[in-house]
């Protein structure tokens, strides 16, 4: 496809959306060598690009108590981390030092990263050297446990690229004329979202494209 959206919560070898969610406040990006790489708050094509660049093209994805005061408390994807931890992707240690064992980084580097964060977090409206700025309510410096963390990937998350339609969602060939008795809607379609998708709109694209198509099938002789 000519324009792909991707997105930096993959799950390793599955690229399924699972597990802690990237969105949201506080929360680091900490590359292999247990080191911040891109300020958290970026875009999730820029984000992506950092993480592409990065050792094995992954990340760590580091939180405290602030994301999870209690594990048995369903979060905004409807789980508890107390689930996630049984199935054995999330890794908890109460201190810094034990993670930095857990996920194989030097405990000076995660911790560096740590209160480099939370400098930023402290002084709201400074921007950190990657462009961080605390400007929610939410931020917060990360200081105490315990410390989850979970591998993660970028993975393709909608297709901006595909076959052309016009209005009545009927399919169109190379010379924009309809072909008769094809038609499209949701990400199948290219052009909709030109190159890059705003969140919530597949939603109103698919729905209505879709009720189109339907629409102009019907009424096809």
């Amino acid at each position: 496809m000519s324009d792909i959206q991707l997105h930096p919560n993959g799950t390793p070898r599955t690229g399924l959306m699972q597990d802690i969610a990237t969105s949201g406040r506080n929360r680091l990006f900490i590359n292999k060598n247990g080191d911040r790489f891109v300020s958290e708050s970026a875009a999730r094509d820029t984000l992506c690009k950092a993480i592409f660049k990065q050792p094995d093209g992954t990340y760590w994805l580091l939180m405290n108590k602030l994301r999870y005061p209690d594990e048995n408390k369903p979060d905004r994807m409807g789980v508890t981390m107390k689930d996630m931890l049984a199935l054995g992707r999330v890794k908890k240690a109460d201190t810094l030092d034990e993670m930095a064992k857990l996920i194989n980084v030097p405990d000076d580097h995660l911790k560096a990263a740590v209160a480099e964060y939370n400098k930023a977090a402290s002084n709201k409206g400074t921007k950190d050297k990657f462009g961080f700025v605390a400007t929610n309510t939410d931020d917060a410096p990360m200081t105490e446990g315990p410390w989850y963390a979970c591998l993660k990937v970028p993975t393709v998350h909608h297709t901006m690229g595909g076959v052309r339609i016009d209005t009545l969602a009927r399919a169109l060939d190379k010379d924009g004329k309809p072909v008769p008795g094809l038609y499209a809607a949701g990400e199948v379609t290219g052009g909709i979202h030109g190159a890059n998708r705003l969140g919530g709109n597949a939603i109103a694209d698919v729905f209505t494209f879709g009720r189109q198509a339907g629409a102009s099938a019907a009424q096809q002789k």
